[in-house]
């Protein structure tokens, strides 16, 4: 008895020394301190990107671990088990945050990653975010009203379309298209307002240009932008020209509106063709009225199951494309005076007002007004309100600022 009693002790303190030997080797496991430092774009106001929410991932337990950024941008994992991580980054700006870094106020959601992350000494991951574009392209510039020949006659194929990139990214002009609003501007009592229904939000194009590319051959770039032309030519020194007009040849014009159906257009080769999608209104080249055009920007993969329709009220055969307002990018209205609200042709919700040179041919422009400026990126006005976004200029600068 005494003999298994002994035996028994024995084994205990075996069992005993082999659980404290484990003890000592879990403990003495190393561990690594781990810092991700999170910047935001470089177009924001800021670098240091707060408040972000970092998570490590471990690749083979699967376990997760999430930090928040400090007032660096900085954010710390302490006692760490080395290992191979997944590492993801997350910040929602909301709109008074992102009035702030970006100049636009509208909620934003950012993010980043790193993959395969072997991490078994101290070390720091710098990431960088990225997310939805704030802001997007707007009409920065429309020139419509044409100008005076030196002999005083009238000049209307100088007419240009700016297109700026007002977001935070790159954006790609492939496969954007141009369109411009059937229905006339009032220039008496006795003009016709347009027929169509706007309640319903759609807008109804008359001509319907596309640019091409293949998603990426047409970057632009924050803070800058296109200009589409009607005819893209030196206007104020080509034989065909104006001299008292603008440039808009190759260097200035990045694409130009030729149509070649009517054999009475000249190409510049130069300068990149849109595709014409729909032409209803011209004869010879491409001019939107002098008098005030209402045009949009959109993009879509739907065009060709768009509606073509006649204007209800109307005995003319032409027809215009339905357009749905949720596919439009912008959109912006001009018209002859200050009195044509009667004869808007775009619904409220995607322009609430419209804008007017002083007459035809006075070589006037209507400029989108700039908000703020952010790290020396201008954020131009977009309240969907031409009224307020635009204010009228003779100072014609394609791509230039007033």
């Amino acid at each position: 008895m005494k003999k298994t009693n002994s035996y028994l002790l024995l084994m205990l303190s075996i069992l005993v020394i082999g659980i404290q030997a484990c003890k000592k080797t879990v403990s003495e496991v190393s561990t690594v301190d781990y810092t991700v430092t999170v910047s935001y774009p470089d177009s924001y106001a800021q670098s240091k990107a707060a408040n972000a929410k970092v998570t490590l991932t471990n690749s083979t337990t699967n376990s997760k671990l999430s930090v928040n950024t400090n007032t660096d941008g900085v954010a710390t994992f302490a006692q760490l088990l080395p290992g191979n991580y997944q590492v993801s980054v997350e910040r929602t700006l909301n709109a008074s945050e992102a009035a702030t870094l970006t100049g636009i106020e509208t909620e934003a959601f950012l993010n980043a990653s790193a993959t395969n992350q072997l991490i078994t000494v101290n070390g720091n991951l710098d990431l960088k975010l990225s997310g939805s574009a704030v802001g997007g392209l707007v009409f920065k510039q429309i020139y419509y009203s044409g100008s005076r020949t030196p002999a005083n006659g009238i000049y209307l194929t100088d007419q240009f379309y700016e297109i700026y990139n007002n977001s935070t990214e790159v954006m790609y002009a492939d496969s954007l298209y141009l369109g411009e609003s059937g229905g006339s501007a009032k220039t008496s009592s006795t003009t016709a307002v347009f027929g169509f229904d706007k309640s319903a939000g759609n807008v109804y194009l008359v001509n319907v240009w596309m640019i091409p590319g293949s998603g990426k051959s047409y970057p632009i770039q924050p803070g800058k932008s296109i200009i589409i032309s009607s005819n893209a030519i030196n206007h104020k020194s080509d034989p065909a020209g104006n001299a008292n007009s603008v440039d808009l040849g190759a260097g200035i014009s990045d694409f130009e509106g030729y149509v070649a159906s009517t054999n009475r257009d000249t190409d510049n080769p130069d300068v990149p063709n849109m595709e014409l999608v729909q032409y209803g209104l011209s004869t010879f080249t491409w001019n939107t009225p002098v008098f005030g055009p209402s045009m949009v920007i959109f993009k879509s993969k739907n065009v060709a199951s768009y509606r073509q329709l006649t204007e209800p009220g109307s005995t003319s055969s032409r027809l215009y494309m339905e357009v749905p307002g949720s596919v439009i990018i912008d959109a912006v209205e001009a018209n002859a005076n200050a009195t044509a609200a009667t004869h808007k042709r775009f619904p409220s919700a995607l322009d609430a007002g419209f804008q007017y040179c002083s007459g035809t041919y006075v070589k006037e422009a209507i400029v989108r007004k700039v908000r703020t400026t952010v790290n020396g990126r201008r954020v131009l006005q977009d309240t969907n309100n031409s009224t307020d976004d635009f204010t009228v200029t003779t100072n014609i600068l394609p791509k230039g600022w007033l």
